[in-house]
């Protein structure tokens, strides 16, 4: 579970968050920080990214890029920093993060030592005002500009890209962890990446980052699967060789696809390497894999790996199909990567062209890109559907009246439902009544002379699951949750997913199940074959907050008692207490006895299910 905080920032409330943020907004001072201390991979990126390095004097064990970061002193984990190391190395300025301790804030800011919490981005626009909140900071701010500037100019380059080569829309999943499985939902800058890049995120409905069950990505079957792969944990294995997960289109497909964990899991500025690498993805997987996606050179049969879009390409030296006319230098299994009508090879017979970027025009009135399966070109120049034009995102009910128009008269409609077909031809008016053959995913298709053929997946469901909290508020408290259609009715057997535990519902549309755990923004799922599934947050609150009483005045040789009690005096049992990084245990008055043998004590108490407290 550490390595997942680490991994993805998670905000989970592990104690009572209580500390000023400070953003670039709210420093108005001219000061210009000298000796900083990184709490974060992220961070560390960023200000290496806008050459503040000079300035760092210590980062977490975790910070491993660029080169220069493992050569820094550690200053402890993502989460489990030293304080006293901190301290020694007299920094004047501390960028913590969104699951940095609050007790640690207070005791740095008690040592005179200015602290930036810096929240997790949840969008580009995020990482960008990150940026500047750092670059601010440390006196930067004309490197952090034109860092954006940079880090903008590459991404409008994919936007082209796509505009130019991406005509459908790809589900997408990216799994964090396998074990349990944890996915990646809204307001995370991964989704903004998904998005940017033209594909859908299959687990938009979940917050951030949460756990849910094998069955909901076997339900939701994507076309892509994004895999993390890393010293820490190789996501792509654990999918890509899963018997359970052996019919995802994805894998079936091969496209289950690698990338670095530190590059796709940190809100940095390798955000745009993340760009790309997505974007690269998505052409292999529209273009069945001619060309292909790669990592690194290694993943390239012959020619190299393009790290501007992660394709592998031949060298122009190699033999190309359409050789005479592709006015890229690069070509994939004999196909131009670019290649323009006939007029340019008439007039220029042999040449093969200048460089291959993305996005240069010609004289050409036709277009031509990639390949079909029989090595001939496929013209992109044919008319496009409008992308409104079955603006229906799910359909209830198994008949449903469309009307596209006069304008695509005689168009034809095929409707795939589990292996069952129908056809159905728009009259003069463009319109018709389409009878599903069953629920659940539908493929429709809309086809029509001159046109591009137009296909889109939507849901056929039979109705809509709700799910309500009506029972639990805190740690250790059996939580109860009921199902029930739109219009009220009890849901049997439906499944509900809470915390990586899967229930059913009874006759009541009742489960209930005891939760441990404090967190913010939990998740409840329910689902039903055939229904539309819905999801709820809510909160998990501490049992309370734990106390230590301790004598004020305490001499060094005596034996001292020492109580932990709950916020309303009440003695705990069995809770650990830390003394000099010793740790000792409560009896059933909440008691320790404790020979003083050092001039200072530090303690600590926790207990699960309460919020831990602090006494030096």
């Amino acid at each position: 579970m550490r390595k997942i905080l680490y991994l993805y920032g998670i905000l989970f409330i592990l104690f009572a968050i209580a500390f000023i943020q400070i953003s670039s907004a709210e420093n108005t001072t001219d000061t210009s920080y000298e000796r900083t201390v990184s709490l974060a991979p992220s961070i560390t990126e960023t200000i290496y990214a806008i050459n503040g390095q000079d300035k760092l004097i210590g980062v977490t064990i975790f910070c491993n890029y660029p080169e220069g970061a493992k050569s820094k002193t550690k200053i402890g984990g993502y989460t489990t920093p030293s304080i006293e190391t901190m301290v020694l190395l007299d920094p004047d300025l501390v960028f913590a993060h969104d699951l940095t301790d609050p007790d640690d804030i207070v005791l740095l800011r008690n040592a005179n030592i200015t602290v930036v919490v810096i929240n997790a981005s949840a969008t580009i626009d995020g990482i960008y005002y990150k940026i500047r909140t750092i670059a601010k900071y440390l006196g930067k701010a004309h490197d952090g500009e034109n860092l954006i500037t940079s880090m903008e100019e590459r991404i409008e380059k994919i936007k082209k890209i796509k505009s130019e080569l991406i005509f459908s829309s790809p589900t997408v999943a990216q799994i964090a962890w396998t074990d349990p499985l944890w996915v990646t939902g809204r307001e995370t800058f991964i989704q903004s990446i998904i998005e940017t890049a033209g594909g859908t995120n299959v687990y938009s409905d979940v917050y951030r980052w949460q756990p849910v069950s094998a069955e909901t990505l076997i339900t939701r079957d994507p076309d892509i699967i994004i895999a993390p792969v890393g010293n820490s944990h190789d996501v792509y294995n654990d999918i890509f060789f899963s018997y359970k997960f052996k019919n995802l289109k994805a894998v079936k497909n091969n496209d289950v696809y690698k990338i670095a964990e530190d590059i796709i899991a940190r809100d940095s500025p390798r955000i745009t390497d993340a760009l790309e690498s997505v974007m690269g993805m998505f052409i292999s997987h529209q273009y069945n894999h001619i060309p292909k996606y790669c990592l690194n050179n290694n993943d390239c049969t012959s020619g190299n790996c393009d790290f501007s879009i992660h394709i592998c390409f031949k060298l122009n030296s190699e033999s190309c199909v359409f050789d005479k006319e592709c006015i890229s230098s690069y070509c994939e299994n004999g196909i131009c990567k670019e290649k323009f009508s006939e007029k340019i090879s008439n007039d220029t017979p042999g040449n093969s062209g200048v460089g291959g970027n993305y996005g240069r025009g010609g004289t050409s009135l036709v277009k031509y890109v990639y390949t079909d399966g029989e090595n001939k070109p496929v013209n992109m120049e044919k008319m496009s559907f409008p992308p409104e034009i079955f603006n229906f995102s799910e359909i209830f009910g198994l008949k449903q009246t469309i009307n596209l128009g006069g304008n695509f008269k005689d168009a034809e409609i095929t409707i795939n439902v589990k292996n069952k077909t129908r056809k159905f031809k728009l009259d003069e008016n463009g319109a018709t009544t389409l009878t599903i053959p069953d629920y659940g995913s539908a493929e429709i298709t809309i086809s029509k002379s001159d046109f591009k053929n137009w296909t889109k997946t939507i849901n056929v469901y039979v109705g809509t699951l709700n799910i309500t909290k009506i029972r639990g508020e805190k740690y250790g408290d059996e939580f109860k949750f009921k199902v029930t259609t739109k219009d009220g009715s009890l849901v049997k057997d439906a499944k509900v997913e809470v915390y990586g535990k899967t229930l059913m519902t009874d006759a009541n549309g009742i489960v209930k199940t005891t939760i441990k755990t404090m967190q913010a923004g939990l998740e409840s799922s329910t689902s039903l074959e055939n229904y539309k599934g819905s999801s709820i947050s809510f909160d998990v609150q501490a049992i309370g907050k734990l106390n230590i009483e301790v004598p004020e005045k305490v001499k060094q040789g005596e034996t001292i008692t020492i109580t932990v009690t709950n916020e309303n005096k009440n003695p705990v049992l069995n809770a650990k207490v830390t003394i000099n990084g010793i740790g000792h245990t409560t009896d059933a008055d909440g008691k320790i006895e404790y020979n003083v043998t050092t001039i200072s004590l530090t303690l600590k108490t926790e207990k699960e299910g309460y919020i831990a407290s602090e006494v030096i």
